[in-house]
């Protein structure tokens, strides 16, 4: 049976509503066979671009077996524009591979099934290509080709995740050499993960892919065991909005970051570098820092007041914080606030300081990074003038915990803020382990992983009740 979702909207002049349907459809029978209804018919009748349409809304082997329910879908699916080879079932796969040098049998079925259905596809263009199992070296003659011929489709969105495998696929000759690259107008979004790479590539694809505007970098490296001369990457662009890099400078060996982006929007950076000159942020709303970087910015606070006022959203690693952090410049259209927590001397009073900075503050998330090597010192009990600032605060409405799982520090923090801030109504708990600031997280589905989330949750009920005894408060546990 294959079974596809998809969504109508209605075309009155009343407000726009979305109403999700259902479609199962045998692939037992054949659809040019008459039922009762006739509505399968009618369905196989549609034009090609609705069939493709509801094919996109399944993964691609699913879609691949719609090619047996009659000669009407055969081809059908070889016309599809977004090409996404990251599913539940591979991602499972992969997560039990080990690095290799070598190719194993998992690495040539995912190998096989890409170049089968990338074989079949004639669509004219590809809105999106994405990769992501941890291929090793072996494959590196195979992956090229699978560039050349998103390029060759003058492909929109790109995504190579390696993570897991072997880094030491070298990406810049394949970029540098690729004719489709050398003044690229179609490539919008880019995002590489575990793979080879250099600053001057990063400069090169910036400054060649006219019209991108997604670049996201995670745990990137050079192809050789040999330190290469310390570079400054200049990030320079007129359409570039969201950017985002994850531990790759160091082994690139970036030492300094140079942005002039007048249409950026997003920044995340968690990175080891200090050195990074914001030339031109003016449209700068998002931004968010990790890593020793955060270190820095913690004692030389006047790096963020170039861009505080235009910020909404704000997050930051409390790392190694000696002290209740003051100084901090005003940050007067932050409405979301994220803290991932990974320090060990604990005095969570002191993210107070960081919450007054935001008077409009409506949505404040804590990650938790605990260690249960660590021990929890005492947490000093708030000053006056912390417990009188926070009353004061007359717009901060909900508090969200991500990875609580029972220490007493981050549960005098919950009590404190649901106690003294005025309008605080909401209280949700995700008991799933946070990783970094902002990075996606990869549930791992064992039954030692369920076992400490229902450990999580009980402590996060415990705290509840606390919570709701003391003020009415609406608390959600995830």
């Amino acid at each position: 049976m294959l079974e596809l979702n998809y969504e109508i909207r209605a075309t009155t002049h009343a407000p726009k509503q979305k109403q999700k349907r259902k479609l199962n459809i045998d692939l037992n029978k054949d659809l040019n066979e008459d039922d009762e209804s006739g509505n399968l018919d009618l369905i196989s009748g549609l034009p090609d671009d609705v069939l493709i349409f509801m094919l996109s809304l399944v993964d691609i082997k699913t879609a691949g077996r719609s090619s047996l329910l009659s000669k009407r879908w055969r081809h059908v699916w070889t016309h599809l524009m977004d090409l996404d080879f990251d599913n539940p079932e591979t991602t499972a796969i992969a997560m039990t591979l080990k690095y290799t040098s070598y190719a194993l049998p998992e690495m040539d079925n995912y190998v096989k099934c890409v170049n089968q259905v990338i074989n079949a596809n004639g669509a004219p263009y590809l809105n999106s290509f994405r990769i992501h199992f941890p291929l090793s070296i072996f494959y590196a003659a195979v992956i090229n080709n699978w560039l050349k011929f998103s390029f060759s489709k003058e492909v929109r969105n790109l995504e190579i995740n390696l993570e897991g495998g072997c880094s030491r696929i070298h990406f810049s000759n394949i970029f540098s050499t690729n004719p489709a690259m050398i003044v690229n107008t179609t490539l919008e979004s880019l995002h590489l993960s575990s793979v080879s790479i250099d600053g001057p590539l990063l400069e090169w694809v910036v400054s060649n892919c006219v019209n991108l505007q997604r670049l996201s970098l995670h745990s990137c490296k050079t192809r050789s065991d040999i330190p290469s001369k310390h570079q400054k990457l200049v990030v320079s662009s007129l359409k570039l909005k969201y950017l985002e890099i994850f531990w790759c400078f160091r082994p690139l060996n970036i030492q300094a970051l140079h942005i002039f982006a007048p249409n950026l929007t997003s920044f995340v950076f968690f990175e080891s570098i200090i050195d990074v000159e914001y030339r031109n942020v003016t449209s700068l709303v998002d931004a968010a820092f990790g890593g020793p970087h955060c270190r820095h910015i913690f004692r030389n606070l006047g790096i963020l007041s170039g861009f505080s006022s235009q910020l909404e959203k704000l997050s930051i690693e409390w790392c190694q914080v000696r002290s209740a952090s003051s100084g901090f410049p005003t940050f007067a259209n932050v409405k979301q606030l994220e803290i991932f927590y990974s320090q060990t001397d604990y005095n969570s009073f002191s993210l107070t300081s960081l919450i007054e900075a935001c008077p409009l503050l409506h949505t404040f998330k804590l990650k938790l990074c605990l260690h249960r090597s660590w021990i929890e010192s005492p947490n000093l009990p708030p000053k006056d003038a912390q417990v009188k600032a926070i009353r004061s605060h007359q717009h901060l409405k909900t508090v969200e915990y991500v990875g609580y799982g029972g220490c007493a520090f981050a549960s005098e923090l919950a009590l404190f803020l649901t106690w003294h801030v005025p309008v605080v109504n909401k209280f949700i708990f995700d008991p799933h382990p946070s990783l970094y600031v902002r990075k996606p997280r990869t549930r791992v589905y064992s039954s030692k992983y369920r076992d400490k989330l229902e450990i999580a949750r009980r402590h996060a009920e415990l705290l509840a009740k606390q919570i709701q005894i003391r003020r009415g408060v609406d608390v959600v546990i995830l």
